[in-house]
């Protein structure tokens, strides 16, 4: 009996898992363990035997697969995860060609479809389930359940799903999950963690109230858990823009998006077995490249932004409509 997972790989219960080549012969992999004792073998010397175990048997639930789930699912299957839950009700379309791992090929179809499809031509051995609703009220407590770790990507530039980011948060909470989440701000990446393990950890640090403003309003959510001094320079122009009623949209870009994805993984491994980490990791990369001289300018530059944007968002509140009066709450 054969079967094909629609990547090329035909896996025969008797002979094991053969893969057409892009010359378009025929190659039968080595088994299961000998396929990821050399998979893994550039690893060996920095990556202890017990954590590559531990990576290996992990079940890691992606919940959204976008610019910051799609960042780490790759990644993690090369690192030798074998055991993956992806989450997405989204489609690609063409303005994720800027940033998510896909092709024109790929507009229209689901995105944790094209992802699994993709890490299987890595490893075929792997076990890669999709659920093409996304987080939704029927799956999310199974997947906190199910999860030895969670890769929080839910998107927050829209409505719709910031309360099933919370409901994700609260599962992981009840089910003593750990969960990384992360925000690409202009070329700036804030990865956070919630070692939902630890005692005293609260749902999102308590700075999101599951019946306050900021459940439907993605500005709202975004101030209270990205403090405002982390914004970068680049943003601030923009957020402006947005207050003012000028543009709709949140801007994003391959290099920030991609960043997720390298700082995701030495945390996933931190945390498979125990050790300390940090609870707030930001990467701002044009302050980085920036020359001393130079840096100074813009840092100066960048706080009377700050100042202007805060200004900016007080004015914007006491215009609002009544119903998101409460969000004035919410600054940090």
């Amino acid at each position: 009996m054969t079967s094909d997972n629609g990547a090329g790989i035909r896996q025969d219960v008797a002979t094991g898992i053969t893969v057409t080549l892009a010359g378009g012969e025929s190659m039968l992999l080595p088994p299961h363990e000998e396929f990821y004792r050399q998979l893994i073998t550039r690893n060996v010397g920095l990556v202890p035997d017990d954590e590559q175990k531990l990576l290996r048997n992990a079940t890691i639930v992606v919940a959204g697969c976008g610019s910051i789930g799609g960042a780490v699912v790759e990644p993690l299957v090369r690192m030798g995860a074998e055991h993956l839950i992806l989450a997405e009700p989204g489609d690609y379309d063409i303005h994720n060609l800027n940033r998510q791992s896909m092709t024109v090929r790929d507009i229209g179809r689901n995105k944790a479809d094209v992802l699994r499809e993709r890490v299987l031509g890595i490893n075929p051995y792997a076990s890669i389930e999709v659920d093409t609703r996304g987080i939704v009220d029927e799956n999310v407590v199974d997947l906190a359940h199910q999860a030895t770790l969670i890769i929080d990507g839910v998107d927050v530039t829209t409505r719709p799903p910031l309360r099933m980011k919370l409901a994700l948060h609260e599962q992981a909470h009840r089910a003593h999950v750990p969960v990384i989440s992360g925000y690409d701000i202009a070329g700036l990446q804030m990865l956070r963690i919630y070692d939902y393990r630890q005692p005293g950890t609260k749902v999102l640090d308590g700075r999101i109230r599951p019946n306050g403003p900021e459940i439907t309003n993605p500005m709202g959510f975004l101030r209270r858990v990205v403090p405002i001094a982390a914004l970068p320079y680049e943003i601030i122009g923009e957020l402006m823009r947005q207050l003012r009623g000028e543009r709709t949209g949140f801007p994003q870009i391959v290099y920030t998006a991609n960043l997720f994805g390298v700082i995701t993984l030495p945390a996933v491994l931190d945390l498979l077995v125990n050790r300390p980490v940090r609870r707030r990791v930001i990467v701002d990369v044009p302050t980085l490249l920036r020359p001393q001289a130079s840096r100074m300018r813009v840092m100066a530059s960048r706080w009377a932004g700050l100042y202007q944007l805060n200004n900016e968002f007080r004015r914007s509140k006491r215009n609002a409509p009544a119903d998101d009066a409460a969000t004035a709450t919410s600054e940090t």
